[in-house]
Parts: structure tokens; sequence; C-alpha cells
């Protein structure tokens, strides 16, 4: 009588409940390490760090950018984003409770106690800033903020002012239908790029695909569903050049580079920006892919700086926290998440860690600027008073 034939366990008998397993595990681990769960977080390079704050009205600043004057910078600050946050579908307002609109803040960080200017944004009734970029012209010096807004009464917008001493002079608003869930924002410097107004091309991010809350809270997790448009001043239309991401974030780089955060991935992505003219002579874009990296979280906004060749990337290193943060019923009573920035050293391809906070000093870091003529760092939290200025 032959004897029985051998069973494996990778048997196809077995495959009904091996691939299942596996799709969980596989599942699961990814979850693991977009949350952070084992993220262990300790205090670093915090020692020389000041905290700057002002007027309650100076919070919530998602996004901030250096001028070209010595010492200051632009501050994009939302505080009723502690109530309402639509890129995660979030709504705690009250009915009929008053909003208050966001505003931009010119901060002098260089003065003893730093000078803080709220700008004057009365031109726009319903203005919830996030991601901002600067143009400064070479010749001229003439200054051009683009910054996105998420207003609650009307679609997303890309709002052009130009920059006069201490004011915003605001000049265009732009809408489109690929504009739909903005998040970050970089300026196209190349003159064949504007409209005869003086428009600026720039690339901005979708950081999310569906419109529903709940969709929106299943997507950050489980669909790869974002891109990164292009919008041409040009010819009033948009393209898209990075499709399947997962929840992308910051953009910047420089008229030859561009840097994605995915905050899902935990991973920034470098693509090489090629610009071309067609044969009706005119300019579009195209994206090469080049390298990427990967951090101890999620990235958040990113900055870069081609004299060094290095991209300062501000990191939740502990999002499970954040996001219990988001879910909080008072925001502003709730424990701080950690904050982190780092740093991507593009000529040696290395990644490290500059800066890491519980969220006890500050928290819940969403960008961090280095003013390396100054030896400054200087970091904003989405759900946090004030900017942090700290020693490099």
């Amino acid at each position: 009588m032959p004897p029985a034939p051998k069973t494996y366990w990778f048997h196809f008998k077995y495959w009904g409940a091996i691939i299942p397993i596996a799709i969980i595990a596989s599942f699961l681990y990814k979850t693991i390490l977009i949350l952070g769960i084992f993220n262990e977080i300790r205090d670093f390079n915090t020692e020389s760090c000041e905290k700057i704050t002002g007027s309650k009205d100076f919070m919530n600043c998602e996004d901030i950018i250096l001028s070209d004057e010595p010492g200051v910078i632009y501050a994009s600050c939302d505080p009723v984003r502690s109530y309402y946050n639509d890129i995660m579908g979030v709504n705690k307002l009250a009915p009929g409770q008053p909003v208050e609109n966001g505003a931009i803040w010119k901060v002098d960080y260089n003065q003893q106690p730093a000078d803080l200017k709220k700008l004057d944004m009365s031109p726009l009734q319903d203005y919830h800033p996030l991601g901002i970029s600067l143009y400064v012209d070479p010749v001229s010096g003439k200054k051009t903020l683009l910054t996105i807004n998420l207003p609650h009464n009307e679609s997303p917008s890309v709002e052009i002012f130009t920059v006069q001493q201490d004011e915003l002079v605001h000049k265009r608003t732009i809408r489109h239908p690929e504009l739909y869930s903005p998040n970050s924002i970089h300026i196209l410097q190349d003159d064949r790029f504007r409209s005869q107004d003086g428009t600026p091309s720039f690339f901005f991010s979708n950081d999310h695909y569906y419109s529903s809350p709940l969709l929106k809270q299943a997507e950050t997790f489980l669909f790869p569903k974002t891109n990164v448009m292009f919008y041409n001043a040009r010819t009033d239309q948009t393209q898209k050049v990075i499709d399947r991401l997962a929840f992308s974030n910051g953009v910047a780089g420089t008229d030859d580079v561009l840097f994605v955060s995915e905050t899902s991935a935990g991973k920034v992505r470098q693509y090489k920006i090629i610009r071309k003219t067609d044969e009706r002579g005119l300019p579009y874009v195209s994206l090469d892919f080049e390298h990427e990296t990967r951090v101890n979280g999620s990235p958040d906004n990113l900055h870069y700086y081609p004299e060094k060749e290095i991209l300062a990337i501000a990191t939740h290193p502990k999002p499970i926290e954040f996001y219990k943060l988001i879910a909080a019923p008072d925001i502003n009573k709730a424990p701080k998440s950690p904050s982190e920035i780092d740093i991507w050293d593009i000529s040696t391809g290395e990644t490290r860690m500059i800066l890491q906070d519980d969220g006890s000093l500050y928290g819940t870091s969403s960008t961090g600027i280095i003013d390396i003529k100054r030896s400054k760092l200087i970091v904003s939290g989405v759900y946090e008073e004030g900017v942090l200025v700290c020693d490099l």
C-alpha cells in the first residue's frame, strides 16, 4: 500500500485561510507603523527653544515661511481649526457658534519681545488659511504671497496677495474643479509660466479625494487616492502630475526639484521638474521620480534649502496621539501630541532628527523652517499657541 501523500502547510487547500491572514497581517503592520504606536518619544535639542505667544488668536499656525527681511516670518493661523478641521472631516462647531476668520501674521522673532502683527484680511469674509508660499522678485523686490484658503461656505481657493510693508493687498482668487482639497503650495518662479497680470504658476497637493467626513477619515488610513496638481497660470488650467499618494501633504522645492510628503505612508518623495514648451509656445511641466526617504512618523509640511541641499521635514512622531487629539471633545484642554523636525540631506541621502518634544513644551509640529544665516529653527503647530524658536 503506497504511503499517504504528505500534506504541506502551503498546500492550495489552505490558501483560503493563508491569503486573508496575510492581507490582515500586512494591514495591521502598516497601521501600527503609520500610527507610530511603539515609537518612543524623548525631548531632544529643546534646551535653547523659546515659545513665542501673543493674543489668543495667534494660534493653530499650520504653515510658516521666511521673509526676505532679517528675522521675519509669515504665519498662516486659524483659531477655529480647534473646532472645525475640514481636512480630517471634523466639525465640533455648535449651531450658531460665531466663526472668526483666520489670518496671516508677520512675526519678527529677532525683537525682544518678538514683534507680532496680524495683517489685515478685511476684503475676505470667509478666510481660513492653510499652506502658504512667498515669491520675491529678484529685480524689483516685489513680494507675492499665495495662500490656500479653506472657506466654510464656498469651495477651496488660492488667494493671491501683494505684500506692502505690513499690509496684504488682495489681488486675485483662483478656484478650479481640481482644486478640491488643497493643502500645500509651491510657486514656480520661471517667468515663462506667469500670466499677463503676473500670477505665477504653482504646484499644490490635494490631501483627500473624498468630500464625505466619514470617507475622509477612512481614506486617511486605507486609500492612496490623493494627488499633486500643477496650476498653469498661462492657460488657467490644471494638470495632474502625481497620483495615488497616501495623504499627499507638504510640497516644496525649486524650479528644478519638487518634494512631496505622504503623511499616511511615512515618507517623502523627490521628483525632478522638467519644464517644456509645446508647439503653441505654451510652457508645461512633467515630473520624474528620483528618490524617497522614510521618517519616524507622519510627515507634514516641507521646506527646501538648495544652497545646503537639505529638506526640513515637520513630522508627527506619534500619529496615534495626534489623531486622538483631533478627536478630543475640547482640543484646547487635551494633551498636545509630540513634535519632531527632521532633516533630509539630499547629497548623502541621510535623514536625521534635529528636534523632538513630547508635546509639553510645543506640540503638533506641522512646519519647521531654518533661518540659516542666524542658525535658528522655527516651528509651528497646527493645534498650538504661537511658534517655537530654537538655536541650532
